[in-house]
């Protein structure tokens, strides 16, 4: 049992720094200035991770969105970008630990490098660098996340001081930042994550013996372990059927939108010295939401309980049932997603971002960045951290209100997005609402298990 035990923490150290090294390379792709290469990053890290090189037709298809179902074999545009790819990997400096990620000739899955592997190359021996460990799309525990944010957190802070100048445009003169400019307490960005628990096939059913009969699932009426717990003592025989594996998704666009307004913020001489915590929204804690300031972003239906109780108590907005349409109850209209992001780039799609400030529980500020679907929250997440772009926001309306809340219209072609319009954008009623106690819903059993969140 202690070898397995530290087989796991081994394996969780060498993720941990893979994603180190991952967040100071993307800084330097940033400053690049060139949307595809740092796309063909994301999407070759995600493979690497998971441990399932891509071919060159896939990265066509997937980075270059070129959509050709009967396209020769070949792509000259993925080896071009690819080798600047290569290059600038190389020409990047290490973190602050030495480790580096490279992209050897040959292979699309990105590596780890380590000093220890440099030195046994330059003395002539042989020397795996460390590969990729195997991530799947579900999170491991949440003790895991910690590790891993941490040291994100560190290696995203060391590569933007290396690589940003001090002198570039501040978010702090722009809204919503304008609100947490003044402030000294640390800065919480909370990510939109989902729990999933584990179904167990039945006892008398045929394929009981079977392990891949077993599956996780995601359910609205069981957002946390506790609800779980709740729904075994509610059906006694079904509660052996059902286990809490603590498991939470992370969307990926929540995910590198969280990596873009992190190291936006690092870059801002006003926000530089303060700390910026990185954790899911599973994790953030009332003391937490009491004594920092809270960024959230991430999928409108990935807002958890405690962030989303005041907020609907200050905004008129309502989320939908079915999580792709959200209904302003000021005037009766209803906003739509098109949902799924298609590869078809002849034909657009239409989803919905949303910002929103609200004054935290003790003088604090909580800011939620959001969407309705991922190619959305994507465009949110660039719109955020652009001054320019945030100019609108600078009506007297939202400057004078405690809070404030904006929707825009996000038009997508493919994995590209188009931009962003304004829908609207008002002052919202903040008054009260850390002081009126929120209705609980009644408890509904487990119907059927539910999609899993886009």
């Amino acid at each position: 049992m202690a070898d397995l035990r530290q087989d796991g923490d081994e394996a969780a150290l060498d993720e941990a720094r893979f994603l180190a090294a991952a967040a100071c390379v993307r800084p330097g792709l940033e400053g690049n200035r060139s949307d595809k290469l740092l796309r063909l990053f994301d999407f070759l890290l995600k493979r690497s991770l998971e441990g399932h090189p891509p071919t060159e037709q896939q990265i066509a298809d997937e980075v270059f969105s070129t959509g050709r179902t009967n396209a020769p074999r070949g792509d000259a545009n993925v080896r071009v970008y690819v080798h600047r790819l290569r290059k600038v990997l190389k020409e990047l400096p290490p973190g602050t630990d030495g480790d580096r990620l490279d992209l050897p000739v040959g292979s699309y899955l990105l590596r780890l490098v380590t000093d220890a592997t440099e030195k046994d190359s330059d003395a002539g021996g042989i020397a795996a660098a460390v590969p990729a460990a195997p991530r799947p799309m579900l999170t491991r525990p949440v003790f895991r996340w910690s590790a891993v944010l941490v040291l994100l957190s560190m290696a995203g802070l060391a590569a933007w001081f290396a690589l940003k100048p001090a002198d570039e445009t501040r978010l702090a003169d722009s809204m919503p930042w304008a609100a947490i400019s003044g402030s000294s307490r640390p800065i919480t960005v909370v990510m939109g994550d989902y729990y999933f628990y584990e179904s167990l096939p039945d006892a008398a059913g045929e394929n009981q013996r079977r392990p891949d009969t077993r599956k996780l699932v995601w359910d609205r009426q069981v957002p946390t372990p506790e609800d779980l717990i709740i729904y075994q003592m509610l059906n006694p025989e079904k509660a052996d059927r059902v286990l809490d594996t603590n498991q939470h998704y992370v969307s990926s666009g929540t995910i590198a939108g969280a990596f873009a307004v992190r190291a936006a913020l690092r870059r801002d001489a006003v926000f530089r010295k303060r700390e910026v915590r990185l954790i899911s929204a599973s994790q953030l804690s009332p003391d937490l939401l009491k004594s920092t300031d809270v960024i959230y972003i991430g999928q409108l239906s990935g807002v958890s309980a405690i962030l989303r109780d005041p907020l609907v108590q200050a905004s008129p907005l309502r989320l939908d049932d079915d999580l792709v349409s959200v209904t302003d109850m000021a005037t009766g209209r209803k906003y739509r997603s098109d949902g799924v992001e298609l590869r078809d780039e002849q034909i657009s799609r239409r989803d919905y971002g949303y910002v929103a400030r609200i004054p935290g529980p003790a003088g604090n500020t909580l800011i939620v960045i959001a969407a309705l679907r991922d190619p959305g929250l994507r465009e949110m997440a660039e719109l955020v951290v652009d001054p320019s772009r945030l100019a609108p926001l600078r009506t007297q309306a939202v400057l004078s209100s405690q809070g404030f809340e904006a929707l825009y219209q996000v038009r997508t072609l493919g994995s590209v997005n188009l931009g962003a319009a304004p829908v609207f954008q008002r002052a919202i009623r903040t008054q009260g609402i850390w002081d009126r106690s929120a209705t609980t819903p009644e408890y509904r059993p487990i119907a059927a298990p539910s999609a899993t969140p886009r």
